[in-house]
């Protein structure tokens, strides 16, 4: 269940491959947390500071967005809140069903899946907006 960060998920700005790194990280100490039996309150944690990281993350990364114009940003931007919507949903079922396998699986799943379908289409096309626009300033 445990995410590996992969070289070609990088999008070519280093400060949020960093912080995309970082939420691999983050969402592996979720896993493992889980998978080591920790107790549900340290479950729960590493959830919700995965949770909170993200949104950190999003912040930065739309800060960057409108400084570089990016012509994408409104879109980008629906995305993010998108993520944070399902994310909100699933700590609703959480509450109500604990933390079982099924529920671990569904978000793994989740998460998995998002952050490595942004990571590769919509935040790529930041780093090549970003990377082939001669006029547009580095943050």
């Amino acid at each position: 269940m445990l995410v590996e960060w992969r070289d070609d998920l990088n999008i070519g700005m280093l400060e949020i491959d960093i912080q995309h790194k970082l939420l691999f990280d983050k969402f592996n100490a979720f896993v493992s947390a889980y998978q080591s039996n920790q107790d549900q309150d340290e479950i729960m944690r590493m959830f919700w500071f995965l949770e909170a990281y993200a949104v950190t993350h999003f912040k930065e990364e739309e800060k960057l967005m409108q400084q570089v114009r990016y012509p994408d940003f409104v879109g980008h931007r629906e995305k993010h809140l998108a993520f944070i919507d399902q994310i909100n949903r699933l700590k609703e079922r959480l509450k109500v069903e604990g933390i079982t396998q099924n529920m671990v699986s569904t978000m793994t799943g989740f998460i998995t899946s998002w952050l490595i379908e942004h990571i590769s289409t919509m935040d790529r096309a930041i780093g090549r907006f970003v990377n082939n626009s001669p006029l547009t300033p580095l943050p």
